[in-house]
């Protein structure tokens, strides 16, 4: 906590400015308490609250505007890298496109809040050519949402937060090893829910060849499509598979054999979405469920044909 003092102390807003952008580009810091002990920590005059919240907009709008240009010059590429140094396995490339197919442009103001899509949905935006007039203006709505609730919250807190930094001050060096030592917790609980997630789909997967054994051998495999449904539309897809989502998750399930053999796809790094779907898929009574190594992109590279209606 000193530290964060000090380095604000020093290099004043700016490095409030740095952490903010890098957070919104995707590095896991902890923006949001961060701010919260810096307005919590600044004396109570009405500019310096001010002046600390139009840093923090305007350091998460310009992270989103490089996210942004990054998406529209690079496509959906993007999103899969942005996806593999995400904390959140929930919030792949699925997620974020479902929710933007969901309610648009103003899903820019709510994902802010929800760690990982905050920065995959600028990426979203720029791969569906959202005007750059109607981006910023959206971007700099969550950026005030976001940064004012969190300077709200440290000026209502801050004689708890005072408080709380008096006593990890006096624990010295110790204080200090506690809380890192309890951010290191929350990052080996999301790193090891994704390990296993994909040690897991790792031992179910099937490839690209074994797919096509099956359809040539007439095993009639029910192929399921985890990808957004604007992918699916832009993209192509495998002929005959099956678009799926959490909405009719439970209506596909009940119109198959617990034995039928079900092959998921999607296009997320390490097929996170489609090994999420297969578990779900098995909660619901079904048993013969693989993920496709590599997904659509790998069947397409093996020369698999590729649907557009």
């Amino acid at each position: 906590m000193n530290t964060l003092i000090e380095l604000v102390q020093a290099y004043g807003l700016w490095i409030i400015f740095l952490i903010t952008l890098l957070q919104s580009v995707g590095l896991p810091l902890p923006a949001f308490a961060i701010l919260i002990v810096t307005a919590a920590v600044t004396p109570p005059h009405t500019l310096n609250i001010i002046s600390l919240a139009l840093t923090a907009i305007f350091g998460t709008l310009t992270g989103d505007i490089i996210l942004y240009f990054a998406g529209k010059k690079l496509g959906t590429s993007v999103l899969g890298k942005l996806c593999r140094i995400s904390l959140s396995p929930d919030s792949c490339v699925k997620s974020s496109g479902d929710i933007f197919n969901r309610y648009g442009p103003p899903a820019l103001t709510v994902v802010k809040f929800v760690p990982g899509l905050s920065t995959l949905a600028p990426v979203v935006a720029g791969v569906y050519a959202m005007s750059m007039s109607s981006f910023i203006g959206y971007s700099i709505i969550a950026g005030a949402i976001y940064s004012i609730a969190a300077v709200s919250l440290g000026m209502l807190f801050r004689h708890e937060i005072g408080s709380l930094i008096t006593t990890l001050t006096k624990f010295g060096k110790f204080g200090i090893v506690i809380v890192i030592i309890l951010f290191v917790i929350y990052l080996f609980a999301k790193w090891l829910q994704r390990y296993l997630l994909i040690r897991q789909f790792k031992t179910d997967c099937v490839t690209v060849n074994d797919l096509l054994d099956l359809i040539q051998k007439r095993a009639n495999p029910v192929i399921f499509d985890a990808r957004p449904a604007d992918q699916r539309t832009r993209n192509g897809f495998i002929p005959g598979s099956i678009s799926i989502s959490d909405n009719n998750l439970n209506e596909m399930a009940n119109l198959y054999s617990e034995h039928a053999e079900i092959i998921v796809y999607c296009s997320c790094p390490n097929e996170l979405t489609a090994a999420k779907y297969a578990h779900k898929l098995r909660k619901n009574g079904l048993k013969r469920i693989r993920p496709l190594l590599g997904g659509v992109e790998e069947w397409a590279k093996s020369g698999g044909e590729i649907s557009f209606s």
